[in-house]
């Protein structure tokens, strides 16, 4: 039985003043919204759970399943206008966090409460927008009596119940692995830290689940597709959940776990990851969300990672501008980038207000602000004007972009005290980005500006590469960001790469061997020149056949087809573009 399902059979032990307090969102004049915090393991979900058994109409969004945008909250909160909404795992949804509080949550009936479990305590920007409607609750250890209460209720008799809390002191994850250890291991001495009672309890575990716990300790969730041979043996144990999306390991366990295998075989976890890899990146992008999340959970650079699932206290709104924004935004760029830039930045602000993001104290001051749109966007007249642009536009005509994916330009980016360099409030502006290329769909490519060494080194980590004219670009690949995250998981793992040998003419796939001819050679060569781009049947035959070639155009199809035998599983990404040629996607 899962760890979610035996608290859900056990009645709520020690939380009676936390229950009384979310109640009073039921009262007259009471709060609107209730924001439960609390470290990992002090029993946030248990605490949803029990206020939500008590009501009739309710709507549970847990944050581990919903991408983070707009739409994808709205499919899983649903239509129908809730009137309780419980939001769970919180902190996976920061880069919601401003729509949610302007949009959203104002858009509901006044009847609606909303109750938010999030790891820390909301930060000031919340304060701001809901005054006195907001009611925090801090979740911290269990009394002793209660703490005893939960360790009887797990099997142990009131001397033992004794003996472990006071070690434990309260903390309702580490009372679970310490009942369960102190089962396996009658005679052990029990430690005091959540990671060190992952660690005894881990010890009893046979080495099959074991071994199975390695390998989804690098996993986000653990479904049947990623781990065939492990899911039943993981399914029981008291830190697993069974969710929506499939298993979850407690955060604590699981971080526990991935630091004990990387510290004490680097070799096997750098396997274990390739394995997760590999298996995502064959559901990509057909998995959704869900895989796209999973991939974030391989990919190593922190930039990323946060990005995506930020860890910190959100204490800055990050917001499209408003019109008396504008002296606040260009007393900025005087600050940092007087004469010609400022009065670019004014033509910019007349032509395209809404590109304008700012990053908001809790008083309501712009701190600082970015300049991120569809690069379409751009009236012609400032576009040319814009010596920027030019370089853009100079690396576009060098490089273009096929139909259908979209450009973005994030033009400038600037905080009052510290100008580009790394900075809290300039941190939210980068999530702002991550979070508008996510949004967008398929964005193939993010032009900027360079922004000083120490951004530089930062975005240069994580795909950004400068081109003249002091400009910047990731290029996101031809499957946007699922496949721009793929590559970034791939980089320290043993992953056999695809590549193709012209002189021997052998492509190697993924450890596989696969022997060309030259005219197949020839073809894939120049298709993997042009990726992701439609290239014309007549092109491909003049440059490849030859500009004397008379055989008809039937032959590149029949080259084509032969190739597509040779690709096997990976035949898909050699895609016929009826009427007019070829394109190759990633291989």
């Amino acid at each position: 039985m899962s760890f979610g399902a035996l608290l859900a059979r056990r009645p709520l032990v020690g939380r009676d003043a936390e229950l009384a307090a979310l109640r009073t969102l039921h009262t007259p004049g009471g709060p609107l919204v209730a924001v439960v915090h609390g470290v990992a393991g002090t029993g946030k979900s248990a605490l949803l759970r029990a206020f939500a058994a008590e009501h009739d109409h309710v709507t549970v969004v847990d944050g581990r399943a919903v991408e983070p945008t707009p739409e994808g909250f709205l499919a899983a909160a649903g239509e129908t206008p809730p009137q309780l909404l419980i939001i769970d795992t919180f902190e996976r949804l920061r880069l919601l966090d401003d729509w949610l509080r302007h949009t959203y949550f104002p858009s509901l009936p006044e009847t609606t409460r909303i109750v938010i479990a999030t790891r820390d305590k909301p930060g000031a920007v919340w304060r701001a927008s809901f005054g006195e409607y907001l009611h925090v609750i801090g979740l911290g250890p269990l009394a002793p009596a209660d703490a005893h209460a939960v360790l009887e209720q797990h099997g142990l008799d009131p001397q033992q119940a004794a003996e472990v809390n006071r070690f434990v002191r309260g903390h309702p994850l580490s009372l679970q692995l310490a009942a369960s250890a102190r089962r396996e291991h009658p005679d052990a001495v029990i430690p005091t830290v959540t990671q060190e009672l992952a660690h005894l309890y881990l010890d009893g575990l046979d080495a099959p689940t074991r071994a199975a716990l390695d390998q989804a300790c690098v996993l986000r969730r653990v479904t049947r597709s990623l781990l065939p041979d492990g899911y039943e043996r993981l399914e029981p144990l008291p830190f697993v959940e069974l969710t929506p999306e499939g298993l979850v390991i407690h955060d604590t366990v699981r971080e526990a776990v991935s630091a004990l295998l990387r510290a004490t075989d680097p070799v096997r976890h750098r396997a274990v990851r390739a394995h997760a890899w590999r298996q995502i990146r064959s559901e990509l992008p057909d998995g959704g969300w869900a895989s796209v999340a999973d991939m974030i959970a391989l990919v190593e650079e922190p930039l990323v990672r946060e990005a995506f699932f930020p860890t910190s206290i959100q204490h800055y709104a990050v917001e499209t501008a408003r019109p008396s924004d504008r002296d606040a935004i260009l007393a900025i760029v005087a600050r940092h980038q007087p004469g010609a830039t400022t009065a670019l930045m004014a033509d910019w602000w007349d032509a395209v207000p809404d590109a304008f993001r700012v990053a908001r104290s809790p008083r309501g001051t712009v701190v600082a602000f970015t300049i991120l749109c569809d690069l379409r966007d751009v009236p012609q007249g400032l576009f040319m004007r814009d010596p920027l642009c030019q370089a853009w536009r100079e690396h576009l005509r060098a490089y273009p972009v096929p139909k259908g994916q979209r450009v973005l330009a994030a033009r400038l980016a600037l905080a009052h005290g510290t100008g580009s360099a790394p900075s809290p409030c300039f941190s939210a502006l980068l999530r702002d980005v991550e979070r508008a290329s996510l949004q967008a769909g398929q964005v193939r490519r993010i032009y900027s500006a360079q922004g000083g060494d120490a951004i530089d080194v930062q975005l240069e980590a994580i795909g950004y590469l400068a081109i003249d004219g002091d400009a910047t670009v990731c290029d996101l690949g031809p499957e946007s960001v699922p496949g721009w995250l793929s590559e970034l998981a791939a980089r320290d793992l043993p992953l056999a790469r695809t590549t193709l040998n012209a002189d021997a003419r052998e492509l190697t796939l993924e450890g596989r061997t696969v022997a060309l001819t030259k005219l197949e050679c020839d073809v894939l060569r120049y298709l993997q020149e042009r990726e992701g781009q439609v290239v014309e049947r007549q092109a491909l035959l003049r440059d490849v056949w030859g500009y004397e070639w008379s055989g008809g155009a039937n032959a590149a199809d029949v080259a084509i087809s032969g190739l597509r035998r040779k690709l096997g599983e990976r035949a898909k990404a050699l895609e016929t573009v009826r009427g007019v040629g070829f394109r190759l996607n990633h291989l």
